[in-house]
């Protein structure tokens, strides 16, 4: 059985509310196709201020940048495959790029509308160091299932380590990945399990140094 599910209608303003600027309800709902017009729903300004950890400066900045990647205002894959391919013009981007889709697209419709990608952004740059471990795991765990196996483990650092692409200086042969994974998986599976639950991932990020300093960095200071 599919499992997708028809989105509400366009939800517009209440009276009184002030919509997220930069975006022309009368303009640009009509330009959207058929199915992107169920999949973007406008939120007012307030409203998205509420959800993230923005200011509504912020908010602003960062809609323009959204709809300069995307007119249509919503993201597909191959949009952020051709954003990773201009990061890293010598890797093979495709699978860690689809992976970190997948983190955004929260309903799993295979587009990342605004209200995603903003609240995402927050989570990663303003968060609270619960809420950014709980973004990671996804990353890990994307169907939810409460654990990480060793296959997911080793695909997401293969993937990381494709970004780099063949001039990557050193270059890690596969056996070196998989020693590599081995060593991070025996560190995160406490109990010896066979897999990683997302107890013990969260146990042992809160209690390494060098993650956590990782995650802090991942603050970032948008115009105000």
């Amino acid at each position: 059985m599919s499992s997708w599910k028809r989105r509400p209608a366009i939800s517009f303003p209440a009276p009184g509310e002030e919509p997220v600027i930069g975006f022309d309800y009368k303009i640009d709902v009509p330009l959207l196709s058929p199915i992107h017009q169920h999949v973007f729903r406008p939120s007012s300004l307030q409203q998205v201020v509420d959800e993230t950890h923005f200011s509504k400066n912020e908010v602003r900045a960062i809609y323009r940048a959204f709809k300069e990647t995307s007119p249509n205002a919503v993201i597909n894959k191959n949009i952020m495959r051709e954003k990773f391919a201009e990061l890293f013009p010598h890797g093979d981007i495709e699978h860690y790029s689809d992976l970190l889709f997948e983190t955004f697209d929260n309903d799993g419709n295979g587009t990342i509308n605004f209200q995603e990608f903003v609240k995402a952004l927050s989570i990663l740059c303003r968060g609270t160091m619960d809420e950014k471990l709980d973004w990671l795991y996804k990353l890990y765990d994307p169907k939810e299932k409460g654990e990480i196996t060793w296959d997911r483990l080793f695909y997401v650092i293969t993937s990381m380590d494709d970004l780099m692409g063949r001039q990557a200086r050193p270059h890690h042969s596969r056996e070196q990945k998989c020693e590599r994974a081995n060593q991070v998986f025996a560190k995160f599976d406490i109990g010896k399990k066979g897999k990683i639950t997302k107890q013990d991932f969260f146990r042992v990020c809160k209690t390494d140094r060098t993650i956590l300093n990782s995650i802090t960095s991942l603050y970032t200071l948008l115009p105000g």
